[in-house]
């Protein structure tokens, strides 16, 4: 789960999810109940909450991971499906699911903490941010990628045998076309974020005009094919090799980057908007990173619940 200013409500949220899990009162499940219904941030703070238990609760709980993992994944394949309804470029979830046991097709995936990479058949290198799946249809007049989740970052190859044949990154709602580039792009919870480094990338969406992406230039594209600009985001595009390399970037910024990898919620106090870093950090390992910014910065790691790490000013 990615990181939020640590707003009172999510605080409200944890302490109440917190007073649950430790058994509460009659009295207690009332005073939540007229907590919850007192304002509409207040079901969504709980909401995100029972979110990170779900996705924190397997590491303490072997017969819960059991469980967990098995809903994860009925889940998984009904977002799949609903997915491929919308469809995902050209080819839709259901049908690429066809295509791989037609064609045999390819597909690579990372764990969470770890990335990955790999030489195409193009000659492309690829790499894998943590918690990724891509499948991979190169071969016999096709050149195309599709971002399952996760985030992939992309050096362009020009293998002789693939000339003149156009590459394709599919995720929802358009497709992808990279000219000599290096660029990433990573699902997200509403839509997907291409970030583009060296050369330019052409988004195609299912509807409305194409957008060109240029080095240094960023976009966003909705699930079902907007398309906006967005300014670039300097943390992104080094995650391969495992660093977080910040250069005077704001701490909150740094926070949430770190928290893409965090088990549990990762935090930061509005107190610190105006604190900047500049350091080179571990970006898989966030208990080593806040350990790290701990000892050169004004602040205290505070983590009241195993499943919930705040970083406040000391």
């Amino acid at each position: 789960m990615n990181a939020a200013l640590a707003s009172p409500a999510l605080e409200q949220a944890a302490e109440w999810f917190a007073l649950r899990q430790q058994g509460w009162s009659d009295s207690d499940q009332q005073r939540w109940r007229a907590w919850l219904h007192a304002d509409a941030r207040h079901a969504d703070a709980w909401r995100r909450v029972e979110s990170v238990w779900q996705s924190f609760a397997p590491l303490s709980a072997p017969a819960a991971a059991t469980a967990l993992d098995a809903a994860g994944r009925r889940r998984r394949q009904a977002l799949r499906g609903l997915g491929g309804a919308l469809g995902i470029g050209a080819v839709s979830l259901l049908g690429l699911h066809g295509l791989r046991a037609q064609r045999g097709l390819q597909t690579q995936r990372t764990a969470a903490g770890h990335t990955g990479r790999w030489i195409l058949a193009d000659g492309s290198q690829l790499w894998l941010n943590a918690g990724s799946e891509v499948t991979v249809d190169i071969g016999s007049g096709r050149r195309a990628l599709h971002l399952l989740r996760g985030e992939l970052l992309l050096q362009t190859g020009h293998h002789p045998a693939h000339a003149g044949l156009p590459l394709t990154v599919h995720v929802p709602g358009a497709r992808l076309q990279p000219i000599g580039t290096r660029f990433a792009v990573g699902r997200e919870a509403q839509g997907s974020r291409l970030d583009v480094f060296e050369g330019m990338v052409r988004c195609l969406p299912l509807f409305g005009a194409a957008l060109d992406v240029s080095a240094g230039g960023a976009a966003r594209i909705g699930p079902m094919g907007g398309l906006s600009t967005v300014d670039a985001d300097p943390l992104r595009g080094d995650w391969q090799d495992g660093r977080l390399q910040v250069q005077h970037a704001p701490l909150i910024r740094v926070i949430d980057e770190l928290a893409r990898h965090h088990q549990g919620y990762l935090g930061c106090d509005p107190a610190l908007a105006a604190l900047n870093v500049t350091a080179v950090l571990p970006r898989l390992d966030s208990l080593q990173a806040l350990q790290l910014l701990a000892r050169a910065l004004p602040i205290r790691i505070e983590q009241r619940w195993p499943w919930w790490t705040v970083v406040r000013p000391l």
